[in-house]
């Protein structure tokens, strides 16, 4: 039996995989944002490249390098891949699994964009991260005891099974920190502002030159 550390109920999860993909262009370094198409999920806001994970891929990594060449033409002809950052768990049910990439002399106007998914890319300096701490917030997420699906309510049967009174009704945990980081007025935050702060530990331990062997 496999008793390696793994997610329980990770197949329950909108499982998803991203880039956070670092740029070497004329001695400075950038980290590569795309601004989601308004018509798809979570139109409108910032993230790195990436997108859900289908069964005909190998793995999640896999999963970051196809929907990068989907959605802004870069794939592994372009870029490699140095680790894996790591995995974030969303209390809305969503999983990602965040991957390091590099490439050198990538400019915006020679991205191909799928403009059914991406609105634009632009970069960030490397700098702006490290020399700017975000700014911090906090959401508290609610759970409620029923669910609507195709027009129709289902409700949790807490009094059914006897559970304690404090089922029957909405309930909520600890207020979930939030990050934010304000570029030229571009909003980067929640789960791209994390795995941004996540990726600055590993520079400021290893150094960039280290990271990126």
């Amino acid at each position: 039996m496999d008793f390696s550390e793994k997610i329980i109920g990770k197949e329950n999860y909108f499982n998803s995989a991203v880039l956070a993909l670092m740029v070497k262009n004329n001695g400075e370094y950038y980290l590569l944002f795309e601004k989601r198409a308004q018509n798809i999920r979570q139109g409108g806001e910032i993230s790195f490249p990436g997108g859900r994970v289908e069964k005909s891929d190998k793995n999640s990594m896999e999963t970051a390098l196809r929907e990068s060449f989907e959605e802004i033409g870069l794939g592994s002809k372009d870029i490699e891949i140095k680790g894996k950052i790591g995995t974030l768990v969303i209390p809305t049910g969503v999983l990602v699994e965040a991957y390091l990439a590099y490439g050198e002399n990538i400019f915006l106007k020679d991205l191909k964009l799928n403009f059914s998914e991406v609105e634009e890319c632009f970069m960030v300096p490397l700098k702006f991260f490290l020399e700017n701490k975000p700014r911090l917030e906090k959401l508290k997420v609610e759970t409620h005891p029923y669910y609507e699906e195709n027009g129709n309510v289902y409700k949790f049967p807490a009094k059914e099974l006897d559970l304690p009174e404090r089922y029957f009704k909405s309930w909520s945990g600890n207020p979930r920190k939030v990050y934010i980081y304000v570029y030229e007025n571009r909003v980067i935050w929640g789960l791209t502002a994390e795995i941004i702060m996540e990726l600055l530990k590993y520079i400021r331990e290893e150094g960039i030159e280290n990271l990126l062997k």
